[in-house]
């Protein structure tokens, strides 16, 4: 007997998970016939629909895959200038010098070139003993109590030797002697007395119209694609030869003249040359894989990167240093930089379609549209005149007492059912008997 009870117990839980399984349960809905409710619906749906296909799908391609760019560049600079020392007192640096880009492209790599226009030149220093540069900061003194045998200056030029003397540029103050490389610079543009050197034209001027060739190759890991910017029908003939960049007859070409970069941010290249500057060469692949290959082309733009009205430290600059040895005496010549610094900024994204994220805009899109019959719901409940009629058609209050009364109806009936299926069996099992 308790057997067939436990078999009638399994056949009813059987019975329930089937029901479960098997049936639909859906919330209720409330038609309201209302236009200016009907009308804020519709229009918040279409809203929602015409983003989610009109912009992220079709603007945005939200049916495409995306991959971001793995970029390389190199840059050739050609053009020759030239500089008019005159009697400037250094044999490396007399009378009229020719200069090639080996000696103004001072540092240059993949990402980054630099245009030297403008110097100050140190000739033939040597390590001795020197006044300092009266206009570096703490250097000027009275006594030699000033000058602490063995200390430095952060701004200074070298070692203090002990020594309060005079200015060998200002003969009206004392400095500190220093021990270091002599004599010291003296950091002015322009350079002073040699051939009265212009003070608003740069020294390497003639830069302007030296031009640049970037090689730029990216490539998209995720698609096995690889482009570069020397375009397919450029590689034969001599368009490359001849051609310079021109965004409305030569947008592709991807030789530029230094000048028409810093004039398309309108700049003057003498004036910027000067004291030098940043600009940036943006170059931007929006490569769209469900056309031809041959249409994923860059787009070029410039940008000046440096706050040309910052009040510290205007312009771009850097020292460097050349040595060499004469009568067994070991001298530099130190060569203070200004000039323009390139800089290539690469942005590369390639896309193609995938259902994936198709599925995931549209699904997207679908919950987006929930939010019309939220706004809706709340503007019911609580804006409009007859909010009162329309609660009471949408919300259903359930008091406590109510549904422990049901609650006990329930028990007593599921009782009653249980009792009259315990009595039938045994009613079959004494018939069986």
């Amino acid at each position: 007997m308790n057997q067939s009870r436990k078999q009638m117990v399994l056949e009813k839980s059987k019975f329930h998970c089937i029901n479960f399984l098997l049936s639909y349960e859906t919330g209720k809905v409330v038609e309201i016939q209302n236009k200016k409710v009907a009308f804020w619906y519709r229009l918040i749906q279409l809203s929602v629909i015409i983003y989610v296909i009109g912009y992220a799908i079709i603007y945005d391609k939200g049916y495409q895959e995306i991959d971001s760019a793995i970029s390389s560049t190199n840059t050739k600079v050609k053009g020759i200038t030239h500089v008019n020392f005159g009697n400037f007192p250094s044999t490396f640096f007399n009378g009229r010098m020719i200069y090639d880009p080996q000696d103004y492209v001072i540092k240059q790599d993949g990402d980054s070139f630099f245009v030297m226009t403008n110097m100050v030149i140190t000739p033939k220093q040597y390590q001795g003993k020197c006044p300092e540069d009266p206009e570096s900061y703490r250097t000027i003194c009275k006594t030699d109590k000033d000058c602490q045998q063995g200390t430095s200056n952060k701004y200074g030029h070298g070692e203090r030797s002990g020594r309060c003397v005079p200015s060998d540029r200002n003969s009206t103050v004392k400095v500190c002697e220093s021990y270091g490389w002599c004599p010291t610079e003296y950091d002015v543009l322009p350079m002073e007395n040699y051939n009265n050197f212009s003070k608003t034209i740069p020294l390497l001027d003639g830069t302007k119209e030296s031009t640049v060739l970037i090689k730029n190759q990216i490539h998209f890991p995720k698609f096995k694609v690889t482009r570069n910017n020397i375009v397919h029908n450029q590689k034969k003939g001599s368009y490359m030869k001849r051609c310079l960049h021109n965004e409305e007859t030569d947008p592709f070409c991807p030789i530029f003249k230094l000048r028409n970069i810093v004039e398309n941010c309108g700049d003057n290249y003498t004036k910027v040359g000067f004291k030098g500057g940043i600009y940036g060469i943006i170059i931007k692949w929006d490569c769209n894989l469900d056309h031809s290959i041959y249409d994923c082309v860059p787009e070029y733009k410039f940008e000046r990167l440096d706050d040309e009205k910052t009040p510290l430290s205007h312009g771009y600059n850097f020292r460097y240093v050349n040595y060499f040895v004469e009568n067994g005496t070991r001298y530099r010549t130190l060569t203070k930089a200004y000039g323009i610094k390139f800089e290539l900024v690469v942005f590369g994204k390639a896309g193609k379609f995938d259902i994936i994220p198709l599925l995931m805009n549209l699904g997207a899109g679908i919950g987006l549209l929930g939010i019309a019959t939220i706004w809706c719901d709340f503007i019911v409940l609580n804006l409009v005149e007859k909010k009162e009629v329309y609660r009471e058609h949408i919300l259903e209050s359930v008091e406590e007492q109510a549904l422990r009364r049901e609650t006990l109806r329930r028990a007593r009936e599921q009782s009653i059912q249980n009792e009259f299926a315990n009595n039938e069996f045994t009613n079959n099992e004494f018939a069986e008997l």
